[in-house]
This record gives structure tokens, C-alpha cells and sequence, in this order.
């Protein structure tokens, strides 16, 4: 892996980048990239990856002149990470991935077919990756039921994991928030939605590979609940006047109507809900938890 210092970098308006933060991505990272090659191995296409892994767990065998490999010698968050990928990139366009969503074919010209005149931000639909995993797919369910195909309504911030947006965009909103995961992406989207320059691909889809221990997937839903709470008091979420502790249940039967919602626009979607609604359960208790006794970014492995 090469020194931060030997890639220069040259703003093209010709050219899109796509940022992937890494962090012990060894069993996922390989299939994105695989995927993705075929879209990005030309000229007017690069990948950054920011891998932060510190404990020498990571190896990338995939090499092209399409793909940078940054590592840093420390854990990063994937904000911070994916604002340094930003800053070594050279695309006037900014695609974002994760480590463990691997995009379809089309992918990012389906992002950039959407990349209107007026429009600064777009983000792509996720698919569930784990569908015979039950602790999998009921993660997907509450972390992702908001950017699912069948989607025809505007929505209001995007997932960090398929994303596209105007560099001059980007820097004007400051980039992704460094001390926040998860819902930086939350955060740093919100304020697109709000001046309506966000926008919806159903055609740009990744498919998400989710945690499928239990004990990983409760874990999880204790950060989203804890982060929920931090995004509340930077960006006006609904519902943020929630975040107490005596309306901590609300908060949950809200989170809850909220998936019923976005089920009820998929077919088959309230079925799908009903049937794992014991693991729904205890991912919302983790959740609550979360709320009311955030576990600090410090601590985060």
C-alpha cells in the first residue's frame, strides 16, 4: 500500500471517484470490489479504499490502475475516513460504498443518470444481502427499509453506503461529521433533503451484507439507537423531541409505525415485518438502550 503523499491529486470534472472505508473488511471487501471493476476499470473512473484496519487483518488482491488503496495507521470512523478518501480523489463527482454492499451491475451510471441539473445528492436503493438469515434480515429491516426499490416517495437523508454527490456540494456542507457513527451519513445528508436536492435512484441498488449474529446485530442496534440520539441534537430528525427519557418509549413506537410505513409500499412487506416481529422486538429494546445510554465513539472497536 502506498504512502498518503505519492498520489497527487487532479480535479477533473470528467471523472468520478468512488470512496469505500474499509475497516477488517477482509470477508466483504473482495466482492464489492470484484463488482465494481467492471464499471470503473476505464479511464474517467477511480476508486480510493480507506482501509483503517491496524491489527493487519486486511489484504486487497485486486490491483488496476482504477484502484487506490489508502491505509492509515489508525482507526478511523467511517466519516473521517471517507472525508480523507475525498480529499486524495480527483472526481468532481463522489460516489460512496461500504466495505459490505455490493453494488449491481449499472450501479453508478444509474447514480449518475440521475444526477440532474438542479439535483446536488442521489442516493441509490440497498437490498437485503442476508434473506435466509433471520437476525440478518430483521437488522435490514429496521436500518434500511427507507431506500428499498419499490420506493416512490421523496426521502429526506440517504445511506452512507450508495451515495453520489457533487464535490462542490460535499465541501459546502463540510463533509461528513468525524466524531459520529453511526448516522453520520444521517447528519451529513439531512440538510440536501430539506432544499430538496436530494434525490431517489430505485435503479442504483447495492446489496447490503448484514450482520447475522445476534449478538452483532443487538450490538449494532445499541449504536444506532445511541447515534440516533447524537443526529437528533445536531439535525431536526423527526422525532427528535423524543430523546428523553420518559418519551423513550414513544420514540420506539414511533420507530416502530415508521417501519410499517415504509413495509407497506413493498409487496409482501407487512408479512415480511409480522414474521420476524420477535427479533424486531429485541432489536428495538437494544435500540432504547442506545437512547438512554449511548455508548461513546471512544469505545468503539
Amino acid at each position: 500500500h502506498r504512502d498518503l503523499h505519492s498520489f497527487p491529486t487532479r480535479r477533473s470534472s470528467d471523472l468520478v471517484s468512488v470512496i469505500i472505508p474499509a475497516y477488517r473488511a477482509n470477508r466483504t471487501l473482495p466482492s464489492v470490489l470484484r463488482a465494481l471493476e467492471p464499471q470503473v476499470a476505464r479511464d474517467d473512473r477511480e476508486v480510493v479504499v480507506v482501509d483503517s484496519t491496524t491489527d493487519g487483518d486486511s489484504s486487497i488482491e485486486l490491483q488496476g490502475r482504477w484502484l487506490r488503496v489508502i491505509s492509515v495507521a489508525q482507526r478511523m470512523l467511517p466519516g473521517e475516513a471517507r472525508n480523507l478518501g475525498v480529499s486524495l480523489a480527483s472526481g468532481e463527482l463522489v460516489a460512496f460504498l461500504d466495505a459490505d454492499a455490493i453494488p449491481e451491475s449499472g450501479w453508478l451510471d444509474e447514480l449518475e443518470r440521475a444526477m440532474g441539473a438542479d439535483v446536488e445528492m442521489v442516493a441509490g436503493a440497498v437490498l437485503d444481502g442476508t434473506p435466509d438469515a433471520r437476525w440478518g434480515t430483521a437488522g435490514y429491516m429496521l436500518e434500511f427499509l427507507e431506500w428499498t426499490p419499490d420506493r416512490r416517495t421523496p426521502i429526506g437523508h440517504a445511506a452512507g453506503c450508495n451515495l453520489l454527490v457533487r464535490r462542490a456540494a460535499f465541501e459546502r456542507a463540510g463533509g461528513f461529521p468525524e466524531d459520529l457513527w453511526p448516522a453520520e451519513d444521517t447528519v451529513f445528508s439531512f440538510g440536501f433533503g430539506l432544499d430538496g436536492t436530494l434525490v431517489f435512484s430505485p435503479e442504483a441498488r447495492v446489496t447490503h451484507l448484514n450482520r447475522v449474529a445476534r449478538r452483532d446485530v443487538l450490538a449494532h442496534q445499541r449504536l444506532l439507537g445511541g447515534s440516533w440520539a447524537e443526529a437528533c441534537a445536531r439535525v431536526p430528525l423527526p422525532g427528535g423531541r423524543l430523546v428523553v427519557p420518559r418519551l423513550a418509549p414513544v420514540a420506539v413506537i414511533g420507530r416502530v409505525w415508521s417501519m410499517v410505513r415504509q413495509a407497506r409500499r413493498q409487496p409482501g412487506g407487512l408479512r415480511r415485518l409480522a414474521s420476524h416481529g420477535p427479533l424486531l422486538a429485541a432489536r428495538l429494546v437494544a435500540w432504547a438502550i442506545g437512547v438512554l445510554h449511548p455508548v461513546p465513539s471512544t469505545d468503539i472497536g
